[in-house]
């Protein structure tokens, strides 16, 4: 054992160990900052469904709330296995093999007051629970003490298998492992949660760090000396002892079970190599199946053999970074892509560029610069290298670039990606700060060419929740408005678009819909306030235009867009898109049963359909549900009834709502 893992197990067993005999009085503290996430529900510059709401104590509690749907809660965008089966799925699916211990579609990550070795973690969940899987800790920010050695950045605290909560305002408290070597003082915390067992959107309220403090001042040896007298449990090494100058006798050594050493027989042991009696093609076939990276480099290091047909140029046709975005450094990347150089085709880099993370520009493009075969690049929640100088060089090295996901990036410019002539799929979702250039100076005589003139082959667009400034004079218009009419015409066609809670786009929206509507098959209209537009799109026209220009729509969002639709605008979705397979109409109202049942009826494809904040009642949701089982029915309602039946259960008034008798704790 090294003396750095041996410091390490001797914090976690110490410092985590509430029975060693002296008064150690634990700090208990909430989160204080955020320091980085990987998608909120809310508005920018709002505090509805922020995923600054988990800062601080638990708000809900506090205000006698208990378990349901809180505005003043962290809420990640999505939720379930829905968001995975989406129909541009269906032409560009996930890049590469995810790892079975890597589960996590959504993260948060916190900073604290004070630097504690952690003994336990309480996340409070007001609404949907479940799903955390893994805990991450890191020295970012930590004063390390004079005779500490200094950690890596990111380190496992804690995992486990992703689960599905009780409907009740629940605190997830993991149990931590006494003796994890991976456990120092830190003030930062990454929760990573996976979505596909939500059964709606997952709420978060607090997150509580509790720990020992480390005692200032003094150094590391000499805190951990008064202590290791006491630790039964941990193998110390003599030298290690003795730099701490303590005398190895004093310390108890543990027992061991292992037999002695069975005398070899002196009979010769016959090796034969079975793998040099395959063909080349059957071993290449065999090694093949192994998808996991880490598993791949362990065979490359079994033989030369191995070696040869891991490292082939041409053995890796999809990278998936992401599970390893702790570990990645800048020169990994660039070893790791320049050796599969020629083959790779599709890369995931998300959550690689966090906030300060190993990977800043420069290093990723030395990392791309050699994939001159790439068509697909995720670049998710990668702040810290992608900008313009990274985007720029894109086209100089990846000309056949099809598929940019940029979501949740920040201060780029559009134009950048204008020589990338073959992009089809662009992602610039919840960004910030993204820099358009439309047609400036028009009346120049060589006005600038705009993003959509170049980029004329574009078929999927997501805006959703992005923010943008305009280059140069601005037209009349909001920007949305505006990307919407450069779309229009320039575009030949288009088969799925994000509006996701981008305003001011009523004016041009049936203009889109006559040129587009014959090839839609994604369209997200949520929260985009359609109603406010000109009255010659009321509720009746809307309708009508939609439903009748869409026929190969499978997946609509019209979450809160506050138009009235009745029992015969809603059976005409079976009549005009019969191919439908998702459809939110959270906040929609002005239908009856008759005409959910009409829906449901006819839409034989249907897997999806939000009801919630309607009309709609709990009855009516359990009787659909039955009769039409192929479909899952969301609705709030009927997930706070199962909040009541579960306090009825437990003996409890289901109408009082009292924070003390609803809180549940759970320990996994």
């Amino acid at each position: 054992m090294s003396e750095d893992v041996t410091l390490r197990c001797l914090y976690a067993s110490f410092l985590t160990d509430l029975d060693m005999g002296e008064d150690v009085t634990l700090r208990c503290q909430y989160a204080s900052f955020l320091t980085d996430y990987s998608s909120e529900y809310g508005t920018q510059g709002s505090s509805t469904y922020d995923a600054s709401n988990v800062l601080g104590a638990p708000g809900s509690y506090i205000n006698g709330s208990t378990y349901g749907d809180h505005v003043s809660s962290l809420v990640f965008r999505t939720y379930g296995h829905y968001w995975n089966i989406l129909p541009f799925h269906k032409e560009y699916q996930p890049i590469g093999h995810q790892p079975d211990w890597f589960a996590a579609s959504d993260f948060i990550e916190l900073q604290f007051d004070e630097a504690v070795y952690p003994t336990d973690i309480r996340v409070y969940e007001t609404f949907c629970p479940g799903g955390l899987v893994r805990i991450l800790i890191s020295d970012l920010g930590t004063e390390i003490p004079e005779g500490t050695p200094h950690l890596s950045r990111w380190k496992l605290l804690w995992s486990g298998s992703s689960f599905k909560g009780e409907h009740i305002y629940t605190v997830a408290t993991p149990k931590l492992p006494k003796h994890n070597k991976n456990s120092f003082a830190t003030r930062r915390l990454r929760l990573e949660f996976d979505g596909k067992l939500a059964e709606y959107y997952h709420e978060l309220d607090a997150v509580e760090l509790v720990g020992h403090p480390w005692t200032r001042g003094i150094k590391a040896s000499e805190y951990l000396k008064k202590r290791i007298k006491k630790a039964v449990s941990v193998s110390v090494p003599t030298n290690m002892l003795k730099s701490l100058k303590i005398d190895p006798k004093q310390v108890p050594q543990q027992k061991t079970d292992v037999e002695p050493n069975v005398a070899q027989s002196d009979e010769p042991e016959i090796k034969v190599n079975y793998f040099d009696k395959l063909p080349h093609e059957i071993i290449e076939m065999i090694i093949g199946y192994i998808k996991d990276l880490g598993h791949r480099a362990q065979v490359a290091r079994a033989c030369v053999l191995f070696h040869k047909i891991v490292t082939d140029e041409t053995a890796i046709k999809e990278l998936n970074l992401k599970p390893f975005y702790t570990k990645i450094t800048g020169d990994a990347l660039s070893k790791i892509t320049s050796c599969y150089s020629l083959a790779i085709t599709k890369l995931d880099l998300s959550w690689i560029g966090y906030e300060h993370g190993r990977i800043n520009g420069k290093l990723a493009i030395e990392g791309i610069k050699s994939l001159s075969n790439l068509e697909e690049l995720r670049c998710r929640n990668c702040q810290s290298f992608v900008h313009d100088r990274f985007l720029s060089y894109l086209p100089v090295h990846c000309p056949k670039l099809k598929l940019l996901d940029l979501f949740r990036c920040k201060d780029f410019s559009l134009s950048t990606l204008k020589p990338l002539k073959n992009l089809e799929y662009l992602d610039i979702s919840q960004c910030s700060d993204v820099i358009y250039h439309g047609h400036v100076n028009l009346e120049s005589e060589d006005p600038e060419e705009s993003f959509f003139t170049s980029c004329h082959k574009m078929k999927w667009f997501f805006m959703g929740r992005s923010s943008h400034h305009m280059f140069g004079s601005q037209p009349s218009g909001t920007i949305a408005e505006l990307i919407t009419r450069d779309m229009i015409q320039n575009c030949k066609e288009i088969h799925g678009v994000n509006f996701w809670r981008q305003r001011g786009i009523g004016q041009i929206f049936p203009e889109f819909i006559k040129k587009f509507g014959s090839t839609l098959k994604y369209l997200d209209l949520g929260w985009t306030g359609l109603h406010q537009s000109p009255s010659s799109l009321n509720p009746k026209n809307f309708w009508s235009l939609l439903l009748g220009s869409c026929p190969k729509l499978e997946y609509l969002a019209l979450t809160s867009v506050n138009m009235r639709m009745d029992d015969e605008d809603i059976t005409n979705f079976a009549k005009y898109c019969p191919n439908l397979e998702q459809l939110d109409l959270l906040g929609v109202r002005g239908f009856s049963d008759i005409g959910l049942h009409g829906l449901l009826s006819g839409c034989k494809n249907m897997k999806f359909l939000d009801l919630s904040y309607g009309k709609t009642s709990v009855e009516t949701v359990a009787q659909l549900q039955e009769i039409y089982p192929h479909c899952d029915i969301k609705h709030v309602p009927t997930i706070l009834e199962a909040n009541k039946a579960l306090r009825r259960a437990r003996g409890l008034d289901p109408d009082d709502l009292d924070a003390g008798e609803s809180t549940d704790e759970y320990v996994f």
